[in-house]
């Protein structure tokens, strides 16, 4: 399996971060691209994520496994997601960690372990992966960062239609809370990743 290693700092207690995390439909909403599809039932969480590249947008539904360790402010989250348009699957283990850095200030430590299979894992080379993890965790640390700031307390969770959810039945009432965050276009991170690769090119001349 492939590793990824991300670390980002939040403006907030160690404890308040941590409170924060219980709250997955929060957390979920600060993530680009993903959506709770059931409400999640003895930590087990049911959802998708959509990323799109150009006129190709990877959507993978599956489920989570999350297991969180609140007496060492850690927590692992498993996971399997399916993209049937394109017959791939994604597999992968995140483990998290929130380390106090003074009395505000909460780094955020996580490291994936991924495998990416079928027709998606052939445009997500030379770096591809990489690049739409450290988007996805930079953007997902501004929305958290948002989402403290506000201090919006945990309301009735939203959940969006899909396998195993009644479109026509009656859903909560919206949280007040930011808006989910919106899915990632990776055209941006392609650019981002071109010139990484052309200043190494350029460094090594």
């Amino acid at each position: 399996m492939a590793e990824i290693k991300q670390v980002f700092k939040v403006n907030h207690n160690r404890k308040v971060v941590w409170e924060k995390f219980q709250d997955l439909a929060a957390v979920v909403a600060c993530i680009p691209g993903a959506q709770l599809t059931e409400p999640p039932v003895d930590g087990v969480a049911k959802g998708r994520i959509t990323v799109k590249l150009g006129p190709v947008k990877a959507d993978f539904g599956g489920e989570a496994k999350i297991v969180p360790d609140e007496a060492s402010y850690t927590g692992v989250i498993t996971g399997v997601g399916i993209d049937k348009n394109h017959s791939s699957r994604a597999k992968g283990e995140v483990t998290y960690a929130l380390t106090e850095e003074g009395e505000n200030t909460t780094v955020v430590s996580v490291d994936v372990n991924y495998s990416l299979s079928g027709s998606l894992a052939q445009v997500a080379r030379g770096g591809i992966v990489e690049a739409v993890a450290g988007q996805i965790c930079k953007e997902f640390a501004n929305n958290l960062e948002g989402e403290l700031s506000a201090g919006a307390e945990p309301v009735a969770e939203v959940f969006v239609a899909g396998e195993g959810v009644d479109a026509a039945s009656p859903q909560p009432a919206a949280p007040r809370r930011p808006a989910p965050a919106k899915e990632l276009n990776m055209l941006s991170v392609l650019w981002a990743v071109f010139k990484n690769k052309l200043g190494a090119i350029f460094g090594r001349a």
